[in-house]
């Protein structure tokens, strides 16, 4: 479309595309199937890349390094995956600002599910609440959306949730749909995310539907303080391996070890689980301006349940900030219906 932003462009009609064949142009014909790779090297060519330094986020494999050679003779293809990959890791001030915004709408979208599950109690099910949780978040974003249903407005929303209940909970992705009756004495997951202008992030509080045993209370207790100890430790200078360590340690020396499934976290922005990662094997150093989820989740499956918070965590230069304002507590966490 020649309304967007982007003038000098070039495309092809469709995977596979078939050499000359426009049927939007009218050129109806079985061409031969035009090699994708050749077809961007090309394009560059014409624009006066030849003999120049490229930089490329993908893989130079043999094959890109021959059709490079033949359409761009002396050109040099150079990785800059990590050029990019930074630019997606820390935060503009624009971004954080909108960030802010999106995690504002959907604190009060918990807010709203919270409510909702004191009130209709053992008579919904996970995904009616789900449900309503959505079209209360979508609502309170798209009130404030300039609109007229044309391309390019209310472009790069994303509102999702998702509530479980019962044993449910006690995976890190349960594969199966939930549509379950609340019950007394059932964990429940209220889960989500939201984007606005690509930027935001997830938002899951741990809930318990009264009563709960010693059993309950201590995971979530873990689990819990778990997220604290990620928080305030992602600060400038230190690796997101040593955060990692940290909450493992925790979550080890509070007899959690068979209920650790995963890292605890993950970088959040425009692509959802993208780099750094607060995991062992990431030696990222952490930086002001980085975002990441906070959820060193802990599940039970031979007890039927298990607590997973999540957050965004904003790195700033003392702390990190968690940008929702749904509290951690068990006033909170604990329903009583």
């Amino acid at each position: 479309m020649d309304t967007w932003w982007i003038k000098d462009r070039e495309t092809y009609f469709d995977f596979k595309h078939g050499e000359g064949a426009f049927p939007n142009l009218g050129k109806v014909q079985m061409g031969a199937t035009v090699d994708l790779q050749r077809w961007v090297f090309k394009g560059l060519k014409k624009r006066g890349y030849a003999g120049k330094v490229v930089g490329v986020d993908f893989p130079v494999t043999s094959g890109v390094t021959e059709s490079a050679a033949d359409v761009l003779p002396k050109t040099t293809l150079k990785p800059c995956g990590e050029i990019c990959e930074r630019l997606r890791m820390i935060k503009t001030s624009q971004e954080i600002a909108l960030a802010q915004r999106a995690m504002n709408y959907f604190s009060r979208a918990h807010a709203f599910a919270r409510d909702y599950i004191l009130e209709h109690g053992t008579e919904a099910t996970d995904f009616e609440v789900a449900s309503a949780m959505r079209r209360y978040a979508i609502d309170l974003v798209m009130k404030d959306i300039k609109r007229d249903g044309r391309p390019h407005t209310a472009v790069g929303i994303d509102v999702w949730t998702e509530v479980r209940s019962g044993v449910g909970t006690a995976y890190p992705h349960p594969n199966q749909f939930h549509h379950n009756p609340i019950k007394k004495g059932d964990a429940i997951q209220v889960a989500g995310g939201i984007k606005i202008g690509g930027c935001g992030g997830e938002l899951y509080r741990a809930c318990q539907v009264a009563p709960w045993d010693a059993a309950r209370e201590k995971v979530w207790d873990v689990h819990t303080e778990c997220t604290r100890i990620q928080a305030e430790a992602s600060v400038p200078g230190v690796t997101c391996s040593y955060v990692a360590k940290l909450v493992h340690d925790y979550q080890v020396g509070s007899g959690m070890a068979r209920y650790v499934y995963h890292r605890p976290a993950h970088g959040e922005g425009s692509e959802g689980h993208q780099p750094p990662y607060i995991a062992l094997g990431d030696h990222t150093m952490i930086e002001e301006g980085m975002t990441f989820s906070n959820e060193p989740g802990l599940y039970a499956p031979d007890l039927g349940f298990g607590f997973n918070h999540s957050d965004v965590v904003l790195v700033t230069a003392r702390r990190g900030l968690r940008l929702a304002s749904v509290p951690y507590t068990k006033e909170w966490c604990l329903l009583k219906i």
